[in-house]
């Protein structure tokens, strides 16, 4: 379909159908020329459209819903509108990215405000920096479980141990409860250290998993 830019002014509800079979109610949340792609807020079925309205204005999002051509990427986006930041409550809404070539026909609805004016949105920082630090601890604790200088095999064996022992990477050593060590080639008898029971264990799951690994390859 043609469209002129002017047709997706920031803020505007529109009535959409696309070449690929969807209907929906959006208000513009912004709008690229050069892309050609268009941000957009999806309204519930229900929502009564007045022009100017303040209860489509949004406030503070979590997660997105992106959407390029035939592929979707769902996620759930959270915002916060004036209203019920003063109860605390959120209400869930969808953000779709799409290209507006996608666009079958449109029909204007009305005109809302802006929906990010910062002057009407809350952004919660304290949030957005724990999140951040959640992330941070994550990303660190994911990255200390991949090994550094060991095999693909080195490595399917400490993330079978790992899944009901506590395992660390020394180097390419594998530690395991923080007292047995299993060293390359990490075999049974590769295992050192730690009490005679807590070795024992480790050579009995070091065995079966090697095994498992040997015959899933011949398989």
């Amino acid at each position: 379909m043609e469209t002129q830019s002017e047709d997706f002014s920031i803020g505007c509800v529109l009535s959409i159908k696309t070449t690929l079979g969807d209907e929906f109610q959006a208000q513009i949340i912004s709008y690229d020329r050069h892309s050609n792609l268009l941000i957009l807020h999806i309204l519930p079925k229900n929502l009564t459209v007045v022009s100017g309205a303040s209860s489509i204005d949004l406030c503070m999002c979590e997660k997105f819903v992106f959407f390029f051509g035939n592929y979707a990427v769902s996620l759930t986006l959270t915002w916060k509108l004036q209203e019920e930041l003063k109860s605390g409550a959120g209400a869930k809404r969808n953000i779709r990215l799409l290209k507006a070539n996608y666009i079958k026909e449109f029909t204007f609805l009305g005109q809302g405000e802006d929906p990010l004016d910062a002057k009407r949105c809350f952004l919660d920082l304290n949030t957005l920096q724990a999140r951040e630090e959640s992330a941070i601890r994550q990303a660190e604790t994911e990255a200390e479980r991949i090994g550094v200088g060991v095999t693909p095999e080195a490595q399917s064996l400490f993330d079978a141990l790992s899944k009901t022992l506590p395992v660390r990477w020394d180097r390419t050593t594998i530690v395991v409860m923080n007292e047995v060590r299993v060293s390359s080639p990490y075999l049974p008898e590769s295992v050192s250290g730690g009490t005679p029971a807590a070795n024992e264990r480790v050579r009995k799951v070091l065995e079966f998993e090697k095994k498992r690994l040997q015959s899933r390859n011949v398989g």
